[in-house]
């Protein structure tokens, strides 16, 4: 990732779990500097938002309990705040940067968790200077998960059931949502699609649905009913940038180019709650 890190993309994927509870070892200067600069580095993303990144410091209580974290996070000093511009795909753009970082930090050797909805947001907007064009999605800690988690974080990783993936059958297609798409037909496809099987998401929810034919894979969101009126930022969007870095960072791998496209396949009987997000066209590497 970005000449930073020799560690394949898969297993870094496979690496990464969302830790709410850490120790109280401060990240090293360096590793800070490393992702500030992995984020200098970054390129603009799918649909060309204008996004940032900072790290910020928060202050723990004698509990270890992070201030503007509703008690969620414990013993994490440092944070890496979310920022975009406002415009068509900004949720999709921040969620498929964030996600590059995120993994990035998990190179490292450090623990994240991705964080939505338990932050406080006018905490994090002060220490940021938020603009009034920009929003401010998503924050996530970083640092050394302890040894054992807190209660908070035994009840938000049982309720999250993030070890229960949806299968391939659900979520890919070929041609149409009619024909389900098994391992045993994805030729090169295999790996990507299997990273994005592995993505986080909002409670495990697992929007994405993808339809591959014969020289593209095109993403749709599929929204969970009542979901995006909970939160007051569109998670499931998110979910769809965080799908979509994965997908490319092993297509990447898998295939010799490929590159984003907006442009609305003509499949037919798409469901109704299933709405068209982007398009990754790609050359075989085989």
């Amino acid at each position: 990732m970005a000449g930073l890190t020799n560690m394949p993309i898969t297993d870094i994927i496979k690496k990464r779990k969302s830790s709410r509870t850490y120790t109280d070892k401060p990240v090293e200067i360096k590793k800070k500097e490393q992702i500030s600069q992995f984020i200098a580095d970054l390129n603009k993303p799918p649909f060309g938002s204008a996004a940032r990144f900072e790290m910020v410091d928060l202050d723990l209580n004698v509990t270890g309990k992070v201030a503007g974290t509703y008690g969620v996070i414990k013993g994490a000093e440092t944070f890496i705040a979310g920022i975009v511009g406002k415009g068509p795909g900004d949720m999709e753009d921040v969620g498929y940067l964030f996600e590059r970082i995120i993994l990035f930090a998990t190179a490292i050797g450090l623990d994240t968790c991705w964080m939505g909805a338990s932050f406080s947001r006018e905490l994090f907007a002060e220490k940021i200077t938020l603009k009034p064009e920009e929003t401010l999605p998503v924050v996530s800690p970083i640092g050394y998960r302890a040894g054992r988690r807190s209660l908070t974080d035994l009840v938000f990783h049982m309720s999250a059931g993030s070890k229960n993936r949806k299968p391939w059958p659900e979520i890919f297609f070929y041609h149409t949502f009619n024909e389900p798409l098994d391992k045993s037909r994805a030729g090169a496809l295999e790996m990507p699609l299997e990273m994005v099987r592995l993505a986080p998401s909002a409670v495990n929810k697992q929007p994405w649905r993808l339809v591959a034919d014969d020289n593209a894979v095109h993403f749709f969101l599929k929204r969970t009913a009542g979901f995006k009126s909970m939160f007051t930022m569109d998670l499931q969007r998110i979910d769809m940038g965080i799908a979509m870095c994965h997908f490319e960072l092993a297509a990447n791998i898998a295939y010799k180019s490929g590159r984003w496209k907006i442009e609305p396949p003509g499949i037919p009987a798409v469901p109704k709650d299933v709405e068209y997000i982007a398009t990754w066209k790609y050359l075989r590497d085989i």
